[in-house]
């Protein structure tokens, strides 16, 4: 799939996602506007680093802190301490669902964030929670500055307790005494001992507005998010899909199919109708390459694509030439040919196959003196033996004075008879309706026609939606 039939997929319809994308949008806004008022509180705290690490400066270890006590904020300790400092009624999972924590810019500021129903909520909970978080990060250093006094104040006790013992002015005690003195002074520098340090920069403070719901931004979002996806789901859908877009487009079947569009018959029996089968009857006439071909199979994948319609206007249309034209209703099974032109069923096409007489097979029809018709006569029992047997290449060839014979056949995509008609005839039209035909369906049937034999020079897209022209003839 290339780039330009991706934005003709949406091209195609814009309407449709536009639609969905609006409603997304609006469902989103009706939500938001629905859900409580939520309000924001911030504490800013600094992180002063106790140590830095060579190569480190000031500002990437006072960063380093903030970003690493800021994950503490939603520690089971903090929150404990918090929620009962603070004595707000709530759960300590719905307070860890209120608070967060970041590190900020690189200068070591921790922004601590709450939310709540109420300004004074949030306050109480970005202030408690930055309190703790700042006595435990405190704590933490005081517990690092204790691990490192203490053996050095066990050492000078039982350095007191010797020197208890030596008699006064005795060398020992001389020493001992300076032994304590240098440990007194050792324990002054693990008390002096720098640590890591958290402190309130800026208190806990509430907005006066509600920073949640925004219905109107909700809203636009969704709608921007929506058409994006919708867009691109409409994309996977189509090409991945097995309907047709509905739009009818020329690009699209051609793709599909890789066979031009010979015409496009919109709906109704109108001037629009005959203009059409005027334009597929002329490009079957000068069709490049098809050789003016003189037997037309009618094939469509599907019953409902209208393959008997298009058969009988063409055949029509071209009687219209004042040339000599003949239908031959090839659909043994469920024919329909004879009740669209008022003409008995019998005798038929299946007579003749049996070795009956063609002439007396051919029906006039009244409004038209330049068609005859060859209809499907009666049922048979082995429809496509009959038409793939040779009985059925002498009709055609009993037909050779006649400028052009168009034959109706049975779905190619539920019977073989199909193959055996067009595989015989000198070109092939293939009838769908991106409404009722299937994309799977439709290459099923142009492989098989293919290994049959049939030259299939196009297509022709059924009950399509085409601009009136009627109002031009009118004038």
């Amino acid at each position: 799939m290339d780039l330009a039939s991706h934005f003709r997929v949406i091209a195609q319809n814009w309407l449709r996602i536009l639609i969905i994308s609006v409603v997304i949008g609006v469902v989103v806004f009706l939500a938001s506007s629905f859900q409580a008022d939520q309000y924001q509180a911030t504490a800013t705290l600094t992180a002063k680093p106790g140590s830095i690490i060579n190569g480190q400066s000031e500002a990437e270890a006072a960063t380093f802190a903030a970003q690493t006590y800021a994950k503490y904020v939603d520690t089971r300790p903090v929150l404990v301490s918090a929620l009962r400092d603070s004595q707000l009624k709530i759960s300590l999972a719905e307070l860890k669902s209120r608070v967060s924590a970041q590190a900020d810019g690189d200068l070591g500021f921790i922004n601590v964030t709450a939310t709540g129903p109420t300004a004074k909520e949030a306050e109480l909970a970005a202030r408690f929670v930055s309190d703790q978080l700042k006595e435990s990060v405190n704590l933490i250093g005081d517990a690092k500055v204790q691990s490192l006094v203490e053996p050095i104040k066990l050492e000078r006790k039982l350095l007191e307790q010797e020197i208890a013992a030596l008699p006064v002015g005795s060398s020992d005690r001389a020493t001992r005494e300076f032994q304590l003195t240098q440990l007194a002074s050792k324990e002054a520098d693990a008390l002096a001992t720098p640590t890591d340090t958290l402190s309130i920069f800026i208190p806990a403070l509430a907005g006066t507005d509600p920073v949640s719901p925004k219905p109107l931004r909700d809203g636009i979002l969704a709608f921007l998010i929506a058409l994006v996806a919708v867009s691109e789901l409409t994309v996977l859908a189509h090409f991945t899909g097995d309907r047709f877009s509905g739009t009818e487009d020329n690009a699209e079947v051609a793709e599909l199919t890789g066979l031009p569009v010979l015409a496009k018959i919109p709906r109704g029996n109108g001037i629009e109708v005959i203009e059409a089968f005027r334009v597929l009857r002329t490009n079957l006439m000068v069709l490049e390459g098809a050789g003016k071909p003189r037997t037309v199979a009618i094939v469509s994948a599907n019953q409902s694509a209208g393959k008997t319609f298009t058969a009988t206007h063409l055949a029509e249309s071209a009687a219209t030439l004042e040339e000599k034209i003949v239908l031959v209703d090839a659909d043994l099974r469920n024919p329909s040919v004879h009740e669209r032109l008022g003409i008995p069923r019998a005798p038929g096409l299946s007579s003749v196959l049996q070795g009956g007489d063609l002439t007396a097979a051919l029906a006039k029809v009244p409004a038209n003196p330049y068609l005859r018709v060859v209809p499907s006569g009666a049922a048979v029992q082995d429809a496509s033996g009959m038409l793939g047997a040779r009985s059925f290449r002498h009709v055609l060839d009993a037909l050779r004075a006649v400028r052009l014979v168009v034959v109706d056949t049975p779905p190619a995509g539920l019977f073989a008879d199909a193959l055996a008609v067009a595989s015989q005839c000198d070109a092939t039209i293939f009838v769908l309706d991106v409404k009722t035909s299937r994309r799977r369906a439709v290459r099923q049937s142009l492989e098989s026609l293919e290994r049959a034999g049939a030259n299939i020079i196009g297509v022709v897209i059924n009950r399509a939606t085409v601009p009136k022209t009627a109002s031009y003839y009118e004038t």
